[in-house]
């Protein structure tokens, strides 16, 4: 018990020797140079004043409480030497670390840290649209699935791909008519990602309490997939697509507002979910247009149920809806299974490029506590070393 005292002092000793042996002090840097130049000044003029003090006190005598004859004369054999002297006299000229270390202390080390942070400026608004027609019930290929359900599946997958990339997304499907689950563009992600999840795969016209229970067990789609919206069932694109138009002018006009503290748009977009069986072209070709007015980039995914790849290069194979989009700088991307689906999500992650900015921040770590230890440590030594030193020099 009598040495734990001891033994935290030389554990707090320890512990501050091992990081200033872990310091790099080509890192260092000093924030109060002129400071410590005007105490290392005066302290020079101290100890001059000191060293002519002791100079003149000789030379004019003015110890006036010494006496020449003790009454004891001593042997030159037994007077002090030059190297006896200089040991008696080393803890002194060993106070000028200490010293020094101070004075770096007072002029303000620090060492500075650059952290670089990822700043997003500019943020895409993408609109989503899903086809939930009856013509998606169909099943995809040979998966088992309907294509309403796998359209969903990639579509999740997609977020997933897009978080945390500063996306402004809405979220509709459509049949006839546009039905909203995510009605304004929104910046979160995970709220999108959870109504995308909850969205309904199918709108219907029917009457869905007609449906026996062994009708609903035989169904595609499970029960609480459906959504019943009187007059829904076929496949109308243009409706949606104007209220696609009028979605991206609100959001201009409310952008333009000096109120508006949303974020600066980079880019828009639109995502279409859709087997493309349309019943509406003429309608749909009118309103593709404005939105290619407005710059808003249009991507389809085309669940495509054909033996045959098709290519996006040549829109001559692929339905009118498909050729008015690439007409319009758009895109296309027919997929006939899960993994062309998968890896049609990955080339629009690619192609929607974000805009992010580094910003350079210094962190600054104050470190005058390094050369305060190497004083301290020193003050400990020299010390009780110059008081035996001087009790030494007397005969």
């Amino acid at each position: 018990m009598k040495f734990a005292g001891l033994d935290m002092i030389w554990s707090v000793v320890l512990d501050g020797w091992r990081d200033l042996m872990s310091t790099n002090f080509d890192q260092i840097k000093y924030s109060e140079v002129e400071l410590a130049i005007k105490v290392g000044v005066v302290l020079v003029l101290l100890v001059l004043l000191k060293m002519l003090w002791a100079f003149l006190s000789r030379l004019f005598d003015w110890n006036k409480y010494s006496m020449k004859d003790s009454g004891h004369p001593i042997l030159y054999s037994k007077r002090m030497g030059l190297l006896a002297g200089f040991f008696l006299s080393l803890p002194k000229l060993l106070l000028i670390i200490p010293f020094i270390a101070i004075f770096f202390a007072v002029a303000g080390p620090f060492i500075s840290v650059i952290k670089v942070e990822k700043k997003f400026v500019e943020a895409r608004t993408r609109l989503d649209l899903k086809d939930a027609s009856g013509s998606m019930l169909g099943t995809f290929k040979l998966s088992g699935k309907s294509k309403a359900e796998v359209a969903m599946n990639a579509h999740l997958k997609f977020l997933k791909m897009r978080q945390g990339k500063n996306d402004r997304t809405a979220f509709w499907v459509f049949s006839d008519d546009p039905y909203p689950v995510q009605e304004d563009f929104v910046i979160d992600d995970d709220l999108y990602y959870l109504k995308a999840y909850d969205a309904p795969w199918e709108l219907s016209g029917s009457s869905l309490d007609s449906y026996s229970e062994e009708q609903w067990r035989e169904y595609i789609i499970p029960r609480s997939r459906v959504v019943q919206v009187a007059g829904q069932g076929g496949t109308q694109l243009s409706g949606t697509l104007k209220t696609a138009v009028w979605l991206f002018d609100e959001d201009q006009r409310k952008q333009e507002q000096k109120t508006y503290h949303g974020y600066k748009n980079a880019g828009k977009a639109m995502l279409i979910v859709t087997d493309a069986a349309i019943s509406d072209f003429a309608e749909t070709k009118v309103e593709i247009q404005e939105l290619s007015k407005r710059n808003v980039k249009i991507y389809i995914i085309f669940i495509d149920e054909t033996t045959v790849t098709q290519d996006t290069e040549q829109p001559a194979k692929a339905p009118e809806l498909l050729e008015e989009v690439v007409s319009r700088g758009g895109k296309f991307f027919p997929v006939s299974d899960e993994k062309a689906l998968e890896n049609a999500y990955a080339e629009i992650d690619r192609l929607e490029k974000i805009t992010v900015t580094e910003e350079r921040k210094v962190f600054t770590t104050p470190v005058f506590y390094k050369f305060i230890f190497v004083a301290i440590v020193f003050f400990i030594f020299l010390i009780p070393l110059g008081v035996s030193m001087e009790l030494l020099s007397y005969p």
